[in-house]
């Protein structure tokens, strides 16, 4: 799915006071995080990210998408450690009809900052902390894709570290966001990438 390269963030590692009061506060995915080299269970700016099959949590009540919430999985939550110059970009989150949930994030308390076409299909950008790409998708139900992640440290010297370490890294290239950069990690069971961050914000 192409979502993970193409959105346009308005920032990227956002201050604590642009996190909105109803935010996206762990994200559950099945990456397994210790072999990127980050601890099992990290947090970056905002979001708590664990190992898992595909949850969230929500600071106020969750939008009503019937994806489970990280507390009612098998999930041991812990502290997490604090990973300086990381954090999530974007999730992606695949849903039938657009329209649809754009409904059920406005009963959360969350309203589109942007609408675009994805590869061709409808989507909608929302700050959640993070922000979260929702896009329109020959899916049954909605379901957590992916994520992005933006680094402050030069995107070569990341992609080249996790390459000796025997992972199937794409080559980097331009975002769709003028002087934003991205690369894909192949072979895994969620979308992931990895994004350059905005200097136009520092």
């Amino acid at each position: 799915m192409s979502g993970l390269s193409s959105v346009q963030s308005p920032a990227s590692l956002p201050e604590a006071d642009l996190i909105p009061a109803q935010h996206l506060t762990t994200l559950q995915l099945p990456l397994p995080w210790e072999t990127f080299g980050f601890p099992s269970q990290w947090v970056g700016r905002s979001v708590h990210l664990v190992t898992g099959d595909p949850a969230w949590s929500w600071s106020e009540t969750a939008p009503t998408f019937n994806i489970p919430a990280v507390e009612d999985t098998d999930t041991a939550l812990q502290e997490p450690t604090h990973v300086a110059g990381w954090a999530v970009d974007h999730v992606v989150l695949l849903v039938p009809s657009l329209d649809e949930a754009i409904v059920i994030l406005a009963e959360a308390g969350l309203d589109p900052r942007l609408q675009m076409k994805v590869k061709g299909r409808p989507a909608a950008f929302f700050r959640a902390g993070p922000l979260v790409e929702v896009v329109e998708s020959p899916v049954r139900n909605p379901a957590i894709y992916g994520v992005t992640l933006v680094c402050e440290e030069p995107l070569e010297g990341v992609a080249l570290r996790w390459r000796a370490m025997g992972l199937n890294i794409s080559t980097i290239q331009g975002a769709i966001q003028p002087g934003r950069r991205i690369f894909s990690v192949h072979d895994t069971e969620a979308g992931f990438a990895v994004m350059s961050a905005d200097k136009a914000v520092h």
